[in-house]
């Protein structure tokens, strides 16, 4: 192996643009490690050297296609940053990839001032006849800028869908009415009208909300509001609308109600929502703790390169979920900074290090075991001070990774926190963060616990050993806390098994609930996350 990661870190260092890409023009031939570590490199290149370069290896006569769609990532990801970025995008992919990244390019249109990635983006809607984008481009119509109006129209003409044609329409009917935009529907109406006024009709109906489902996310009744939860998490367009159009309203507990549903329904539609959201600096942390959490439940994002931020956060539970988030969404760029800011030496790098262990961030673990900063922080924190659950998660990558005299050592360390028969809470939670949460808190209490995603789980295991505590979210997936907390007094008293019930919930206090709960049988209500005195309170 020769000096070309060393010549390419000194060419990006002294901002020598003309020999970087003398030497990544060797990419195609290079090591697949050597590969990697550039990309990683241009993940955290500064903006100027990095947008040169990834538009460099973006053109044709210079892709790898080994490493093709590992840069196209890197370019979205970067885009998110800096939305410069996505011209090259524009210029060198295809349609399916540029269609992949319409929520980024929404994104985009809505925040972006400068005119010339402005008006890229507008001509390649209209040029590829990306129809998904006819709302956010006919917005542009209404501009003061007269280069914008135009190509909006253009573009609006080369879509030439009805919806395209009812954009244009509209306009017409307006002050911003000229000969371009009467020329386009001219050309338009040659399509059949009766499609149009049919798309039209079923847009009309997509926008309708009963209200009186959204006055009852926030109803007086706990029940009440799980009927309203579950009835919007069966339809998706419906989550994604009113995530959408209540994002500024100050009722926190209707937000944390609609992040509930977006979670449970994971509309696509929503993801923009939720960046906004969580960049917003005035958020309130539960609130940040939900958006997390509904990112972490959607399969697969665009990007995670928002979500970094969230690693950063001082609260810890934040900071859990946002990692819960990336986890499922590993790319060249996360993987450099989260490791970068591991291996940085302060205490903030080694507290995320840890968390991340708490968090059971699987694939986030098992790319920073290369790290020895993150080995060595890590070895320290599961032989100090972390839970069981974690080391299990940890043993189990050693295993698949066939290090088995590593993963024996890791074992008998279990063995030995297992041999100090600590008493045992049971944690009931539609949400892995609020597990993972728990967890950490109640062994840092001195208690063990086992988690469950399912109440019907959790049951069979109350059934057949009475636990220390039950500590049960407020909503689940078909029945409530208290619903659970009925069933646990069929088979315990209250000071044997203590219930509490859990939730992010701010209006819905225990006065308001205390009457629903002595008929329960639960026994005290908590908002999420809970001090460590308030936990060693339940179970003295």
């Amino acid at each position: 192996m020769d000096d070309y990661i060393p010549r390419l870190k000194k060419c990006i260092k002294t901002g020598k643009t003309g020999q970087a890409k003398t030497i990544i023009e060797q990419l195609a031939q290079r090591h697949d490690s050597e590969k990697e570590e550039t990309l990683q490199i241009l993940a955290l290149a500064p903006d100027k050297i990095a947008f040169e370069l990834l538009d460099f290896l973006s053109r044709k006569e210079n892709q790898d296609p080994q490493i093709y769609s590992r840069l196209t990532q890197l370019i979205i990801d970067r885009s998110h940053l800096n939305y410069t970025f996505i011209q090259i995008l524009l210029d060198h992919a295809e349609k399916p990839t540029i269609s992949s990244a319409v929520p980024l390019i929404r994104h985009i249109l809505s925040n972006e001032t400068e005119k010339t990635v402005l008006n890229k983006i507008i001509r390649a809607a209209g040029k590829l006849q990306i129809n998904a984008l006819t709302d956010d481009i006919a917005e542009f119509i209404f501009y003061d800028d007269a280069l914008l109006k135009r190509e909006t129209v253009k573009a609006l003409e080369r879509i030439g869908t009805p919806h395209s044609c009812q954009k244009l329409e509209q306009a017409s009917r307006t002050e911003k009415c000229d000969q371009d935009i009467l020329d386009a529907i001219e050309v338009l109406k040659t399509q059949t009208q009766e499609e149009s006024t049919q798309k039209i009709e079923e847009l009309k109906e997509e926008e309708q909300v009963p209200l009186k489902s959204v006055e009852s996310l926030t109803a007086e009744s706990h029940q009440e509001r799980f009927q309203a939860i579950k009835h919007f998490s069966g339809d998706s367009l419906s989550a994604s609308k009113l995530l959408s159009s209540h994002l500024d309203t100050e009722n926190d507990d209707l937000t944390l109600n609609l992040l509930q549903i977006t979670a449970r329904a994971i509309p696509h539609n929503a993801v923009n929502d939720l960046f906004s959201i969580i960049n917003n600096k005035k958020t309130d942390n539960a609130i940040k703790f939900a958006a997390y959490n509904a990112l972490a439940s959607f399969p697969e994002l665009e990007s995670a390169a928002s979500i970094i931020q969230g690693v950063s956060e001082p609260a810890m539970f934040v900071r859990m979920a946002a990692i819960k988030a990336l986890d499922k969404n590993l790319s060249d760029l996360v993987c450099a900074e989260i490791k970068t800011k591991i291996e940085s030496g302060t205490k903030t790098g080694e507290t995320l290090a840890q968390t991340i262990l708490d968090a059971r961030a699987k694939n986030l673990i098992e790319y920073l075991m290369i790290s020895d900063t993150f080995s060595y922080i890590a070895s320290n924190y599961l032989a100090r001070s972390a839970p069981e659950a974690v080391l299990d998660t940890f043993i189990n990558i050693l295993e698949n990774r066939k290090l088995r005299s590593t993963a024996k050592k890791y074992k008998d360390l279990k063995e030995e926190k297992t041999a100090q028969n600590r008493e045992e809470f049971i944690v009931i939670s539609l949400s892995e963060s609020v597990l993972n949460v728990y967890s950490k808190l109640i062994y840092s209490c001195g208690f063990s616990s086992l988690t469950f995603l399912r109440a019907q789980d959790a049951f069979e295991t109350i059934v057949a050993n009475a636990p220390r505590a039950i500590i049960c979210d407020l909503f689940l997936n078909n029945m409530t806390g208290l619903d659970l907390a009925r069933e646990v007094r069929g088979l315990y008293p209250e000071d044997k098994v203590p219930v509490i019930i859990s939730s992010l919930q701010k209006t819905l206090e225990p006065k308001k609930l205390k009457q629903e709960m002595d008929l329960s049988g639960a026994t005290t209500f908590c908002t999420f996350p809970p001090k460590t005195t308030q936990i060693k309170s339940w179970v003295k």
